[in-house]
């Protein structure tokens, strides 16, 4: 699971650290990698988390090299942020009040958090997002993205 493992290179530049760590949830979420297990309330706000964490300094540290275009791209898209969180927190309550649940409500079936329309929204702005920092990240060396 990406939303637990550690910077995979143990490099000392804090931007290429918080660039891999934002790319590594970015691609997942993207991707849909994360659906294929039962999903946690707790692993989406995992990945929620520390996508808003490493997008927040990439975007307001002097040690990013982000550009202003790039900084104004994950600007626009950190703004989503406040409302994915939200509604995971109120999926979770949700999920904890059913008295039809089978699972804890720690657990949920992925198919459940998938239907959150800001859930959805989250994936596609991700997707949108990654295509468009998509050329700088290859062409600049600095960001040091490790190929799967």
């Amino acid at each position: 699971m990406l939303a637990i493992t550690g910077d995979s290179a143990g490099t000392s530049d804090r931007h290429d650290q918080t660039v891999r760590r934002f790319m590594e949830h970015a691609r997942a979420v993207a991707a849909g990698e994360a659906e294929g297990d039962v999903f946690t309330w707790f692993l989406a706000s995992e990945y929620q988390w520390e996508m808003e964490a490493a997008g927040t300094w990439l975007v307001e540290s002097p040690a990013s090299r982000l550009s202003a275009t790039e900084k104004d791209t994950m600007r626009h898209f950190m703004s989503c942020m406040p409302a994915i969180r939200d509604a995971i927190i109120d999926g979770r309550k949700a999920a904890a009040h059913r008295a039809d649940r089978s699972l804890s409500p720690e657990w949920t079936d992925w198919l459940e958090l998938a239907a959150l329309p800001s859930w959805n929204d989250f994936t596609i702005r991700t997707a949108i997002l990654l295509s468009q920092l998509g050329e700088p990240a290859r062409n600049d060396p600095h960001y040091g993205i490790v190929a799967r």
